[in-house]
C-alpha cells in the first residue's frame, strides 16, 4: 500500500515538473494504396449520414426547367464554400479581311440533286459538360460488401459493382460523344481515397464545365452486419444541400433510376451535418447515386445480375444525355 502511494506521487510531481514520458505513437503514412480517410465532419457515402440529420426533396418538388436562352452558369458551383473559376477557354485569334481586290477563282454551282434521295443524316452531337465519373470505394477499403449468402462463399462487393456500372456508363458516352473524365480508373489499388478523388476531378483542365457524378449502392444499419429487413430497398439520389444546381442534376437523374429499374423511389436526399465529402469539396456541381442496398438479401440478387446494372448504367446515361440537351440552369 505505502509504495502505491510514493508511485502515485511521484507520477503527480512529474507530471508538473516533467519526467520520464511514453514515447508518442508514430503518425500512421498515407499511402497512395490507402486513400486519405475521411475526416469526422464529412462522411463517405449515405451510410454514415445521421439519419435524423438528412432532409428529404421529392423530384417532383425540383423545378428543373431551364429559363428562355438557357444558362449554363460558370465553370464552378457559386453555392460552395470556396468554389473557383476553371481556366477560361482561349479566344479565337482574328482573321484578317480578305482583300477585296484579289481575284476570286469562280465556283462551281452544286448539281440540283434527285429529290426523291434523301441525303445522309449526321447526327454528331456536341458535348457540352465533362461528365467526371466515380466509383465509389476502392478494393483496399473494409466493410462496403454484403453478408455472406447461405452457401457461406458468395458475397457482393459494392467497389466491384460501382465500378462495373461507371464501365457500361462509359461505353455509352463513347458511342454518344459526350466527353467523361474517370476519375478512379486505378480502383484495384485504392481504399477509401476521398480526397484524392476530389482532388483529381478539381484539378482536371477542361474548357467545358464540369459536372461530378459518384455511383454507389447503400447500405441499411444492422447491429450485427446482418442482413436488413426486405423493407429497406431503394434509389436515392444525394446533393450539397447548398447546391442549387445539384438538387437539379440530382432530380434528373433519380427520376431515371427510378423508371429503368422500377426500385422503391427514396428521393433526393442531403445533410448540412456530416455533408458527404465528395459532393461538399468538389468546385462543381455533383451528386451520388445510390442504386439498390447490398445488405438487402433479395435486392442484391438483383443488383448481381448484369441486366439489372446495365439498366441501371442506361438510367445514368438517359440523365445524361438529358442534361447534355437542356443544360442545367
Amino acid at each position: 500500500m505505502f509504495k502505491k502511494l510514493i508511485d502515485l506521487f511521484s507520477n503527480f510531481f512529474s507530471s508538473l515538473f516533467g519526467g520520464k514520458k511514453d514515447k508518442p505513437a508514430p503518425t500512421p503514412v498515407k499511402g497512395p494504396t490507402s486513400g486519405n480517410e475521411k475526416s469526422p465532419d464529412f462522411a463517405e457515402d449515405s451510410s454514415d449520414v445521421p439519419v435524423d440529420t438528412i432532409v428529404t426533396v421529392k423530384v417532383a418538388e425540383v423545378n428543373i426547367a431551364i429559363p428562355t436562352g438557357g444558362n449554363d452558369g460558370p465553370f464552378a458551383d457559386p453555392d460552395k464554400e470556396g468554389a473557383f473559376e476553371d481556366t477560361p477557354k482561349e479566344e479565337p485569334t482574328p482573321v484578317p479581311p480578305k482583300d477585296k481586290t484579289d481575284p476570286t477563282p469562280p465556283v462551281d454551282k452544286p448539281k440540283p440533286t434527285d429529290p426523291t434521295t434523301k441525303p445522309p443524316t449526321t447526327s454528331k452531337h456536341e458535348p457540352r459538360y465533362l461528365w467526371c465519373l466515380d466509383n465509389g470505394h476502392g478494393k483496399l477499403q473494409p466493410g462496403k460488401r454484403s453478408p455472406l449468402f447461405d452457401d457461406g462463399k458468395t458475397q457482393f462487393f459494392e467497389y466491384e459493382f460501382n465500378r462495373d456500372v461507371v464501365e457500361k456508363i462509359m461505353k455509352t458516352l463513347d458511342k454518344q460523344g459526350v466527353k467523361y473524365f474517370d476519375v478512379v480508373p486505378d480502383y484495384l489499388e485504392v481504399g477509401s481515397f476521398l480526397e484524392e478523388r476530389v482532388d483529381r476531378a478539381n484539378k482536371k483542365k477542361s474548357d467545358l464545365p464540369k459536372i461530378y457524378v459518384s455511383v454507389h449502392s447503400n447500405a441499411g444499419p444492422t447491429a450485427d452486419g446482418s442482413w436488413v429487413p426486405n423493407t429497406i430497398q431503394g434509389v436515392e439520389t444525394w446533393y450539397a444541400q447548398n447546391s442549387q444546381k445539384g438538387m437539379k442534376i440530382a432530380a434528373v437523374f433519380q427520376k431515371h433510376i427510378v423508371e429503368k429499374t422500377g426500385f422503391k423511389d427514396r428521393n433526393l436526399k442531403s445533410t448540412a451535418i456530416s455533408s458527404l465529402y465528395v459532393l461538399t469539396k468538389t468546385t462543381m456541381p455533383a451528386i451520388l447515386t445510390e442504386n439498390g442496398f447490398y445488405n438487402n438479401k433479395e435486392q442484391v440478387k438483383e443488383l448481381m445480375k448484369d441486366a439489372v446494372r446495365q439498366k441501371i448504367a442506361d438510367a445514368h446515361v438517359d440523365a445524361i444525355l438529358e442534361i447534355e440537351k437542356n443544360g442545367i440552369g
